[in-house]
């Protein structure tokens, strides 16, 4: 036989010979060792209770079942890591030269429990435990002297739970594959990639990313990452940088189908209501310590934009919000609305309906205390329209109190403030306005469905009522204020006209074109002070001024109702002659005109005392000559 032939036999031999030494000697011999070796690698004790088994190709191999890690000292939960069985590859040759280069770990049914104490310090600093712990940015060398090439999870779960805010969260059914590159000049200080999935809260999501630095990851040290999550409720993708004690800053994007789903899904379920549905946002995100905040942030969500810089504190009972927001527009017309619409146009028509009866929600207003300050594009409330103004709002506990300040609206400009207490069973209001240059036909339309009166004006009042309906709040308002109008018309009634024909009942002469389409009332100066009790708004100082005829009025209105009740007692100008006191009652959108009985009978006896026939009609038949005139109303 050849000499080479003899050498190749030798060594195949040898080879065998090196590869059966495991399967001749029993396997249970390498369960201490193994487990000393893990146990000073991680700084942490590690048992195989189970069966052991080996393999040689195609690498060399070893499964281990009932696995644990135990946890770091004073920890909640004694073993941090429990795994049903473990698969592990490594590389033959780094063996030779004392490194173990695990191509793969397969953990099948693991539960990993993380956790941080009430000193901020984490369990998965691993190697931390003992005399040989990692400087502050090294790496401790028995970690550096293991090497993992891909870490495969199958149906495992992971709970966290932080001392000191006493949270706790679960995800099950995780399924992840994390790789990195095995390097002997980096060893662990090279990129970790990962991608799979996990069920949290019930909800399956997606994912994908990666660490630059997983031995910065082990260490809670900082380094940049990358995530993409995807789910049902919530799309989201993230480049930045994992900070220290999982604090994490960079730019996001994100998409929810439903901010309403998003918020209950993460653990603060809103108060139900409409609204609230498709959001997108894309700005700065920072979290660290239980605040997530939102910096140069623009938001887009049920058909508003806005520019924000806020803070989101979870840590307290009730979540606080603070900073400042730009909106184009804001429409609370739907949310104040009875009902539960994602969809906020449709809300929006439910509002428009007769719902006075409808309790009032202002659930959402104990849901989470906030400090903002608004700069708002327009603003949409029930009677009330803002183009333009700055809303300086704080709320907690249910209590709202908001200042609103440079307010452009119809035309005109002011300030007002706003206090709603929805702290009790009945929600009370409390509002003050001062406006001025207003067009006064859209403002008295918004604020009452009037719209025949036209001209510019100034507003002043300080309200405040209680009630769980907005009929019985409206019954309850009380307080005061004036309404000052100039250079308009009242359009639909020519109250000239009307105190005319009032006085053509003394003078037996009829006027017609005092109601209608085409008559109106126009007047330099218009309105008077007011108080307002139970809902119904009373003056004494009405005052109406034109060319023709100046009056004087006093009154009421009642809120609720919608109607009116009103004397006028016209004053002669420019030598006519018309001084017989009317009345204005019913709806306000359609009232009836009719002379004030005692006032009549007083003209008529003032005449008469003058040397006047009466007159014949009025005499003989004075319900016919009354209604002759205004048409039976």
């Amino acid at each position: 036989m050849k000499t080479r032939t003899i050498v190749i036999i030798g060594a195949v031999g040898a080879v065998a010979a090196l590869i059966a030494v495991p399967f001749l000697l029993p396997l249970d011999t390498y369960r201490a060792p193994i487990e000393r070796a893990a146990s000073a690698a991680l700084g942490r004790e590690v048992h195989i209770r189970g069966s052991l088994g080996l393999s040689v190709y195609p690498q060399i191999g070893i499964s281990l079942a009932d696995v644990s890690i135990a946890n770091a000292r004073g920890a909640r939960h004694p073993q941090m890591v429990e795994v049903e069985s473990v698969v592990v590859g490594a590389k033959l040759m780094p063996l030779l030269s004392r490194r173990l280069e695990i191509t793969e770990v397969v953990l099948q049914n693991p539960v990993i429990h993380l956790e941080v104490n009430r000193d901020g310090a984490s369990n998965w600093q691993l190697g931390t435990d003992n005399a040989t712990q990692a400087k502050p940015g090294e790496t401790n060398s028995r970690i550096a002297s293991v090497g993992v090439g891909r870490l495969k999870v199958e149906g495992g779960e992971v709970t966290y739970d932080d001392a000191a805010s006493g949270t706790s969260q679960t995800i099950k059914d995780v399924s992840l594959t994390l790789s990195m590159p095995l390097s002997r000049a980096t060893n662990v200080r090279v990129p970790l990639s990962f991608s799979g999935g996990f069920t949290y809260n019930n909800q399956p999501l997606k994912l994908n990313g990666d660490v630059q630095n997983f031995d910065a990851l082990m260490r809670a040290q900082p380094t940049q990452m990358r995530l993409e999550v995807g789910s049902n409720v919530i799309n989201a993708k993230f480049q930045g940088t994992l900070g220290k004690d999982g604090a994490i800053s960079g730019p996001i994007s994100l998409g929810a189908h439903s901010v309403r789903s998003l918020a209950a899904w993460l653990g603060h379920p809103l108060p139900p209501g409409n609204g609230f549905g498709l959001m997108a946002l894309e700005g700065q995100f920072l979290a660290a310590d239980g605040v997530y905040s939102l910096r140069q942030t623009q938001i887009r969500f049920d058909s508003m934009s806005m520019n924000a810089n806020l803070a989101f504190d979870t840590k307290p009972a009730v979540m606080a919000i603070k900073g400042n927001v730009t909106l184009d527009r804001l429409d609370l017309t739907p949310y104040l609305a009875p009902g539960t619409q994602t969809d906020a146009v449709e809300a929006a028509k439910t509002a428009k309906a007769d719902t006075s009866d409808a309790p009032l929600v202002l659930g959402g207003l104990k849901a989470v205390d906030a400090d903002l300050t608004m700069v708002v594009g327009s603003m949409i409330l029930p009677g009330f329209k803002l183009d333009h103004g700055v809303v300086e709002a704080g709320l907690k506990g249910g209590l709202l109190k908001a200042e609103l300040k440079n307010l452009a609206l119809y035309g005109g400009s002011g300030r007002g403030s706003l206090t709603v207490d929805a702290s009790g069973d009945t929600p009370s209001i409390h509002s003050t306005l001062d406006l001025s240059g207003l067009k006064v036909q859209p403002f008295l339309n918004e604020l009452m469905t009037v719209n025949n009166v036209t001209g510019t004006g100034t507003v002043r009042f300080d309200v405040a009522g209680r009630g769980k309906t907005q009929k019985q709040l409206v019954r309850a308002l009380n307080g005061k204020g004036e309404m000052r109008f100039a250079d308009g018309n009242i359009v639909g009634v020519d109250l000239a006209a009307i105190a005319r024909v009032m006085q053509s009942m003394v003078n037996a002469q009829a006027l017609t074109g005092a109601v209608g389409a085409n008559a109106k009332t126009p007047f330099g100066q218009m309105g008077g002070s007011f108080t307002v009790k139970d809902g119904v708004l009373h003056t004494t100082d009405l005052k109406l001024t034109s060319d023709v005829v100046a009056m004087n009025g006093q009154g009421d209105v009642d809120l609720a109702a919608q109607t009116v009740d009103f004397r006028f007692e016209p004053v002669a100008r420019r030598g006519i002659d018309i001084g017989i006191p009317f009345l204005v009652k019913g709806p306000w959108a359609k009232p009836s005109y009719g002379p004030d009985p005692s006032g009549l009978a007083k003209a008529v006896v003032n005449k008469l005392g003058q040397g006047a026939n009466a007159p014949v009609n009025l005499v003989k038949d004075p319900a016919g000559a009354l209604k002759s005139l205004f048409g039976g109303r």
